[in-house]
């Protein structure tokens, strides 16, 4: 990554919309392009070694104005999308490898940007994050997110927290749906204090329909009959590797109803690679002790709980044999040992007994 540099390393997510988009622009096997860029960035980052350097040794110009640049790029990469869907012409083959490129770089290069974005507070960066969720038909999730995740994280009232034993299936869209009524009630509550319904037309319920209307009308136009399947099929692929990536943030990890949120109350993946592609969001810990801290101020926490490479455990994550046995079952055993205080170890032992695991913890004991 030093040959990358301070400004590289955060240009790789737009660096691989532009090789999709590229693609996509020349079509046949080449729309397969973006899922390739995957693959690679999988490997390098599995090779690549810890780190736990400081970020911020370019400008603030850069670090704000490079979070926007996949948001163009993207909705590029669906233009072009629906262009190769209207001339008919993809076949069976190249259109599953179109819509799952789509799927892969859409939530790759969209959601953490689209993350960041939300926890701030000027009006044009909520924008932002608006739009960049719009290309997953969530345009509201950042009210859950910063209102139901951030102060709940690791307790039951939390869905983004997979509990143990929970498969990243039924995960991926009981967080999301329970997220997304969420931010449907925590709106109409904001909106009926100030004496207006939750359709009022400056209310949030309101531009989040007209932005997916107009978004899905758009798409549609110029994807012509067919555009409605592939989008379909795509947002339920996003969706997918959405949980996926969610699923390995908080995986198992309990934490008392009222008590501080502490560093081990959150996975870290500090790969280069993973601290990168992600603008931060493996860099977990800090995070959620600062959630407005901007991306490229926040501190590495390696004594905190750790797990390897993000995108090998968004892979085996979907093989959950693979996840309990090599990776969530060896690391929270750790966690539950190392770092959790004793009310934890006592939920953490009732986890690990509803979802049939071995009880590792002597609850009295602790």
């Amino acid at each position: 990554m030093k040959v990358i540099g301070e400004y590289g390393r955060y240009l790789m997510a737009s660096f691989m919309v532009l090789l999709g988009m590229a693609g996509m622009a020349h079509g046949g096997f080449a729309v397969w392009l973006g899922l390739a860029t995957f693959f690679v960035l999988a490997a390098l980052d599995l090779l690549s070694s810890k780190d736990v350097s400081v970020r911020g040794g370019a400008g603030k110009w850069f670090y704000d104005g490079v979070l926007y640049l996949p948001l163009v790029l993207l909705y590029g990469l669906w233009i072009l999308f629906a262009q190769r869907i209207a001339e008919g012409h993809l076949g069976l083959f190249n259109a599953l490898g179109a819509i799952i490129s789509v799927s892969f770089l859409t939530a790759l290069a969209g959601l953490p940007t689209a993350h960041e974005l939300m926890h701030r507070k000027h009006p044009l960066e909520i924008l932002g994050s608006s739009l960049y969720l719009t290309l997953f038909a969530l345009p509201m999730n950042d009210l859950y997110h910063v209102h139901g995740h951030h102060p709940f994280v690791g307790t039951l009232a939390d869905s983004d927290t997979p509990r143990r034993g929970q498969t990243v299936y039924g995960f991926v869209y009981s967080s999301l749906f329970h997220g997304t009524v969420t931010a449907y009630g925590l709106e109409k509550a904001r909106l009926a204090k100030q004496g207006h319904g939750p359709l009022w037309w400056k209310g949030r319920v309101t531009l989040a329909l007209l932005c997916v209307a107009t978004w899905v009308s758009l798409f549609c136009f110029i994807a012509g009959p067919m555009g409605i399947v592939y989008l379909l099929a795509t947002l339920a692929i996003s969706f997918i590797i959405i949980g996926g990536f969610n699923y390995t943030q908080h995986y198992g990890i309990v934490r008392a109803p009222g008590t501080p949120l502490l560093p081990h109350h959150s996975w870290n993946h500090l790969n280069t690679f993973s601290r990168a592609i992600t603008f931060e969001i493996s860099n977990h810990s800090e995070h959620h002790l600062d959630p407005d801290k901007a991306y490229e101020l926040l501190k590495t926490y390696p004594e905190a709980p750790q797990m390897p490479s993000i995108i090998i455990c968004f892979l085996a994550s979907f093989i959950p044999p693979l996840w309990e046995k090599r990776i969530a079952k060896p690391l929270l055993t750790h966690w539950d040992t190392h770092y959790a205080s004793p009310a934890e170890q006592r939920l953490a032992m009732e986890e690990n007994a509803r979802a049939g695991w071995p009880i590792w913890v002597n609850p009295s004991a602790a």
